[in-house]
């Protein structure tokens, strides 16, 4: 325990992947350690790094508890960090990303409303372009059963994100790759909840060169293969609708138009919001 106050009756768990990134996790500890309702747990999960990562996790944070596997990517690393959590309310937290002192109580009070899955607004600082934006869009905020919605984009980011136990692992967790992984999460957990959102930004999300949203991180195929993925998990859910499996085909159009041009992910959502497909 990081307190002996006690705000909830659900025990809170933060996970946090992380791969070679000594400088940036150490932040993204201390923000989640800073939160106005403590949370009850931390766990790091050093995802194969080849620097002194978990050497410096565990010499500076040794209330927190670090886990480690080998190289098995974003999705596989936070489902072992929640296999090894104790936590009835999951919180994620990306390496490279912070979150506001208010994040946890936020999140934490709508899941104690009764809600399986709440999210709050990312405001993301792009190093990359020298700009800043939200996540999501304030004209595109989605609460509620928003399966449609996420077929459309992926309008939230993990850093960002709670969910119980129970939803978490009747959905089987986050699934494989290094791209789109939440994304396909998302979908899964909105096939079968409605989600709560907090409308005020609690997390501060980095997007610079070693960012795996970045395009030195992936390749056009990379984008077709996660479009082919979405397609056969809207295709087996029977909130399914055809003009979802449209705009999915007119997505794939446009990646094998422009993919090679984008620097980041946000240039595939600029490029597709100007089509009209999110």
């Amino acid at each position: 325990m990081f307190s002996t106050r006690c705000y909830s009756s659900m025990k809170t768990s933060c996970i946090i992947p992380t791969h070679n990134r000594r400088q940036y996790v150490q932040r993204a500890i201390e923000s989640a350690m800073g939160q106005d309702h403590p949370v009850d747990e931390i766990i790091v999960v050093d995802d194969g790094s080849c620097d002194d990562t978990a050497d410096v996790v565990a010499k500076r944070f040794p209330q927190v508890r670090l886990v480690r596997t080998p190289g098995v990517g974003p999705g596989p690393a936070r489902n072992k960090g929640v296999e090894e959590s104790t936590g009835e309310i999951l919180l994620f937290l990306d390496s490279d990303d912070l979150w506001k002192s208010y994040h946890v109580e936020s999140l934490a009070n709508l899941i104690e409303d009764g809600n399986e899955v709440a999210y709050g607004i990312t405001r993301t600082l792009d190093r990359i372009h020298h700009r800043e934006f939200l996540i999501p869009d304030p004209q595109k905020i989605i609460q509620g059963f928003c399966f449609s919605s996420l077929t459309r984009w992926c309008h939230m980011v993990p850093s960002s994100l709670a969910v119980t136990r129970r939803a978490f692992e009747r959905v089987g967790g986050f699934p494989g790759g290094t791209l789109g992984e939440d994304w396909l999460f998302l979908l899964n957990l909105a096939a079968l909840y409605p989600f709560a959102c907090c409308d005020r930004v609690i997390t501060l999300r980095f997007l610079h060169t070693g960012s795996l949203c970045c395009r030195n991180q992936w390749t056009r195929m990379d984008i077709l293969s996660l479009l082919g993925r979405i397609e056969k998990l809207v295709c087996g859910q029977s909130r399914c609708a055809d003009e979802d499996l449209k705009r999915l085909k007119d997505m794939k159009v446009l990646a094998l138009e422009r993919a090679d041009d984008w620097m980041s992910i946000q240039d595939w959502y600029t490029d597709a919001s100007r089509k009209g497909l999110v």
